[in-house]
Formats: structure tokens, C-alpha cells, sequence
């Protein structure tokens, strides 16, 4: 084979690889929320490490759900939130001063 045969045969590979590489996917309909749950805790007395989350979603899209911290300074941090239609997140923050949640004596 020439080399201008395979350099015209490289050429169409190339732009129908090109054309049909650039074309848009097929829109997808969003369907309902799928309700899901998740939780999880960390207690570390030691490392005086000690958070943790939780959150569910239901099947018409409300979110509901919180996490806490214990900050450096002995305050545990609990904030609590919803997500429902157009809201956005909206948080209830709260602070317990000198909070001893591994519940050891001071």
C-alpha cells in the first residue's frame, strides 16, 4: 500500500473516531429520591477524639440529619440540619460547654 493510501485511510479513521467520540449522551430523567440512612461514631478516649454524623433522606427528597464534635476547648458541637424543597441546608447549631461525653469523672 502507498503511503498516501494509508495516510488517506489514517485521515477517515480519525475523523469518525472524532465524530462519533464528540457526540452529546442521551438525556436521562431523574427519577424519584431513593430514601437512604447512614450513620457513624468515633470515641477515642485517649485521643480525646470523639465525633460522629448521621442522615437520612427520604423518597420525597427531605434530608434530615446531624454531627457533633468535641472541640479543644471541652465544647461538644452538635449541629442538626434539614434539606427539604427549595430551603437548602438550614442547621440548628448548639454548644454544651465542659462536655464529658466519654463520661469519665473530671
Amino acid at each position: 500500500m502507498s503511503s498516501t493510501k494509508m495516510l488517506v485511510c489514517a485521515l477517515v479513521v480519525v475523523c469518525v473516531s472524532l465524530r462519533h467520540g464528540l457526540a452529546a449522551p442521551a438525556p436521562q430523567e431523574d427519577g424519584p429520591p431513593t430514601p437512604y440512612e447512614y450513620k457513624y461514631d468515633v470515641e477515642d478516649p485517649e485521643k480525646t477524639l470523639y465525633f460522629g454524623a448521621n442522615e437520612s433522606g427520604d423518597a420525597q427528597g427531605k434530608v434530615v440529619g446531624g454531627y457533633r464534635v468535641l472541640l479543644p476547648d471541652g465544647r461538644l458541637m452538635n449541629v442538626e440540619y434539614t434539606v427539604e424543597g427549595e430551603s437548602g441546608f438550614v442547621p440548628k447549631i448548639t454548644f454544651e460547654n465542659n462536655a464529658n461525653p466519654f463520661g469519665q469523672g473530671k
